[in-house]
Order: structure tokens, then C-alpha cells, then sequence
């Protein structure tokens, strides 16, 4: 399944740039799927429009934004299974306090792959329109014990009155991004589960994973026994997160049997930024090893500097990202013995030169007239979870574009895992991380559509793929499946 929180100014800027504006019209887009039984699948297109950036005019009754709709949802046959167009009228406002306003849209949509098309305008500007498509994947929620996506919510209340943020007997407004600021002390989460056989019992478990480190979180492990009282079964958690340092992470949610066998998982992703309580590095007190400081050139300080950020934490990014932005040598240079310090204690000079062995090696191999190597995407790949165990590369296929899959026998706790990274430009050693099985990766259900897009009839609703193994000498699903 997907997460998807996109930024309709940014992303879709690819499409039609929006340049010189003082006001630049901003929405944010989400989708997440849910399941009724008197409907089938379903999934929520939810939209928050930001006031700051919307114009609003006063009408006889207060101040009002109108934004103009149309959604389109296709499948990858070029079926149409849903298209609106209409225009939206934002809450009236009664002074210039003007808020963030928001939309949800419930499609319901058989399982299989779909591109929705989005054409969004603010009606009282002279703003362009802002164009953009994503994929999403549908699941079949419907045959047996299932989870739904999980839910993250701004706040949730119980209610009765009739309304698109009402679901399961409660007002639910749901969270459009997946970062958690200084000032989140709790994550809120909504999510259901399905079919469950009255006759037996069933298990939730969920646990938060540090996708950096590939470890579990200690203290956030929750288990409740579960039974079926409904078709569908709602449920409503607040995670306190106020003591959790600032990184990359994953909720994990598991629906097992009694017995504990697996049934179903899901997992939502999020970044914390807690500054606050973050261990981060004090490189003010560090007294410079003179042998450390002569493997480091000033001419080389900021580019090995910033070679550093694939195995750095996100605290620690932000610093690096606002040193790489200074003209203090000194700073520099104790900031980076003390980063070594604290990552390989008592070892710190000869951790430093294998890593520094491993950045020219990547730099040999995949920099391109752009980028540096360990700023490419095959780069921080290599230097944040070593040396693949094997590597299949394919630079001449003729129905594919030249690409390249990694895997890997062991990543922390994982077992056999993948990469798939392609070069669409066909140039310029560009390639590209197009999906990975990896928790905290980029995640591609269409990967194979898209790698094999030059020459690639499409497939089917429930088979994406369907045509591609037509093409001569496409053996990409082949190579990623024999791991």
C-alpha cells in the first residue's frame, strides 16, 4: 500500500511552474483506502487548501475562497472509474482570521492501480492552474481478516451529524503530512479491521521502527486481544510521542490469529523532528586530533562534509545541512571529528578512513556531471546499508530502459531486500531509485510499467503488468522475483 502527501506547488511545478507570484496557491493531497460492506473498497481523496496562500473575497455573509475541481481516476487500461468537476466553497470566515479549509472525496474502486488526475485552481486569483497525476494502489479488503491503512488524524471526536469527516460514528479529521514538529506530542491514528471470524480470536500488535537504524523502538510496543463484534471493527489510538528523538520511522500493525500466525500488516510512515530532546552532537568542546585533520583538505572539507548525510541522523542532517552553508573551517572541522567521535567511539580515525575509502569508491562508480556520487541515489544506497550481496545490471535491454537491481541478504533486522534503480535519461550514469521492498524506501507498485514505458502495452486492472513479459529481453520481474 501507499502513503502518498504531496505538494501540489512543488510536485506539480514540474507540470506548469508557478514563478514570480507573490501568493503561490498551495494543496496538499492524500490518499488512504478503507473498506464498507455495503460499498466494497473504497478509497479517501483528501485535500487541505492553505489559507495563507488562497484569496479569499468577502461575500454578504463573511469572507469565502472558491477553488475549482477536477478529479479523474483511470486504470491502466485507460478506463475511467470516477471523474467530477465542480467548484468548492471554503468555510465563510467573519473577519480576516482565515483558516485552512479542506475536502474528502469517497471513490469507491475495485483492487488494481490507478492514476488519478488532478486539475485544481483558486477561482478568485490569477494564479495557473495546478496539474498533476499520482498512482495508487487498491487491496481487496473484502475475502478475508484484514487492516485497513493507517489513518493519521489531526483530532477525532464522537459524533452524530451527517458529514463527509464522519466515519464509524466518528468526526474524524485527518492529518495531511507525516511530520511531527517540536510541538507534536502525540500522534493520533485511525484505522479498521475486517471480517473477522466471530468464532475465533485475533491479536493486534504494533511496534515503531527507526527506518535509519533498522531497529525497533524500545516503550512503544502495544498488543490487544480483538474479537469480532462488527464487520468492521474501528479503532482509535493516541501514541505519545513527546520522548521520541528526531528520525525517520515506522509504524508497524500486524493482525495476527490466537495462535499467533500472521494475517495481515500494514505500515505508516513518518519523520519526527523533536530537537528538543535529541542527543545531537556538541562539537564546541572538541580539541582537533592532528592526524584526523590532516585526511581532510580544506579544498575537501565540504565535500566530505556532506558525504556524510546518507549515514547521519536527521538531527544531526540539519546541522550538517546548515554548516555546509558556513565559511568556518574550524567549525566544519570539529563538527566532523565529533560526528566521527560519537559514531564509532575510541575508533573514530580509522572509521573515518574506511568510510572515506567507501566515498571515493562510490564516487568512481556513480557520479554523474551533476552529482556527486554519494548524492546519487545508487551513492547513499551504498554508503547507508553497505555493499550489496548481488547486483543484476542491465544497460542494453531492448524493451526496458537500463537499470539495475540490488539485494541484499541482510539489512538489520530484514531479510532479502531489493532495489530496483533505472536511467530514464539514457544518459549521464543518472540512475535513478525507482522501488524497493525496505521499509522507509520508496515503494513503486507500477515499478515494472514504468521501467518498460517506452514499449509497454497496458495491462489490466488486476494485473498492472499483464503485457509486459511480450516485450523481447524484458527480464526485470524475473531478476527481482528470483531473490
Amino acid at each position: 500500500m501507499l502513503y502518498r502527501v504531496l505538494l501540489f506547488l512543488i510536485l506539480f511545478g514540474l507540470f506548469q511552474p508557478i514563478t514570480g507570484q507573490k501568493n503561490k496557491f498551495k494543496v496538499y493531497f492524500n490518499t488512504v483506502q478503507f473498506y464498507a460492506p455495503e460499498v466494497g473498497n473504497y478509497v479517501e481523496l483528501f485535500f487541505q487548501f492553505d489559507a495563507k496562500n488562497s484569496k479569499f473575497l468577502q461575500t454578504g455573509q463573511g469572507l469565502q475562497a472558491t477553488v475549482y475541481m477536477n478529479l479523474e481516476i483511470k486504470d491502466s487500461t485507460g478506463k475511467v472509474h470516477f471523474k467530477d468537476e465542480y467548484l468548492l466553497n471554503s468555510p465563510l470566515f467573519a473577519d480576516s482570521v482565515v483558516e485552512d479549509f479542506y475536502e474528502i472525496r469517497r471513490v469507491p474502486l475495485p483492487a488494481g492501480i490507478f492514476q488519478i488526475n488532478m486539475v485544481i485552481n483558486d477561482q478568485n486569483s490569477k494564479l495557473p492552474d495546478l496539474r498533476g497525476s499520482d498512482l495508487f494502489e487498491v487491496e481487496d479488503f473484502s475475502r478475508k481478516p484484514m487492516l485497513s491503512e493507517v489513518e493519521a488524524i489531526e483530532f477525532a471526536k464522537v459524533d452524530s451529524i451527517e458529514s463527509s469527516f464522519m466515519k464509524n460514528g466518528y468526526f474524524i479529521l485527518p492529518k495531511i503530512h507525516n511530520y511531527y514538529g517540536n510541538t507534536s506530542l502525540n500522534l493520533p491514528i485511525y484505522y479498521e479491521v475486517y471480517n473477522l471470524n466471530a468464532s475465533e480470536s485475533y491479536q493486534l500488535e504494533q511496534f515503531l521502527f527507526n527506518t535509519e537504524t533498522q531497529e525497533e523502538v524500545q516503550g512503544y510496543r502495544y498488543q490487544s486481544p480483538l474479537s469480532a463484534a462488527d464487520p468492521v471493527v474501528p479503532i482509535l489510538r493516541n501514541i505519545d510521542i513527546s520522548g521520541l528523538p528526531s528520525g525517520a520511522y515506522a509504524l508497524n500493525t500486524t493482525l495476527k490469529k490466537e495462535n499467533d500466525s500472521l494475517l495481515h500488516a500494514v505500515t505508516y510512515l513518518f519523520e519526527r523532528g523533536n530537537f528538543a530532546v535529541d542527543d545531537t552532537i556538541d562539537e564546541r568542546n572538541i580539541v582537533l586530533n592532528p592526524a584526523f585533520q590532516k585526511s581532510l583538505s580544506d579544498d575537501s572539507l565540504y565535500f566530505f562534509l556532506e558525504s556524510i548525510l546518507p549515514i547521519a541522523k536527521s538531527a544531526e542532517n540539519k546541522n550538517i545541512l546548515r554548516l555546509l552553508k558556513s565559511s568556518d573551517f574550524g567549525a566544519l572541522r570539529k563538527y566532523f571529528q565529533a560526528f566521527w567521535n560519537q559514531t564509532s567511539p575510541g575508533d573514530a580515525y580509522n572509521a573515518w578512513i574506511k568510510y572515506k575509502a567507501q566515498v571515493w569508491y562510490v564516487e568512481k562508480l556513480f557520479r554523474t556531471n551533476f552529482q556527486a556520487g554519494h548524492a546519487t541515489d545508487r551513492g547513499r544506497v551504498y554508503l547507508q546499508y553497505g555493499a550489496p550481496s548481488n547486483v543484476n545490471a542491465r544497460e542494453g535491454s531492448p524493451s526496458e530502459y537500463p537499470y539495475e537491481v540490488w539485494f541484499y541478504n541482510k539489512i538489520g533486522k530484514f531479510s532479502n531486500r531489493r532495489f530496483v534503480f533505472y536511467n530514464p535519461d539514457l544518459a549521464n550514469n543518472a540512475y535513478r531509485l525507482l522501488h524497493s521492498d525496505l521499509i522507509g524506501e520508496v515503494k513503486n507498485p507500477g515499478w515494472s510499467q514504468i521501467l518498460s514505458k517506452r514499449n509497454t502495452i497496458n495491462g489490466t486492472v488486476d494485473d498492472p503488468n499483464l503485457f509486459n513479459d511480450r516485450h523481447w529481453g524484458q527480464n526485470s520481474n524475473d531478476l527481482f522475483r528470483q531473490y
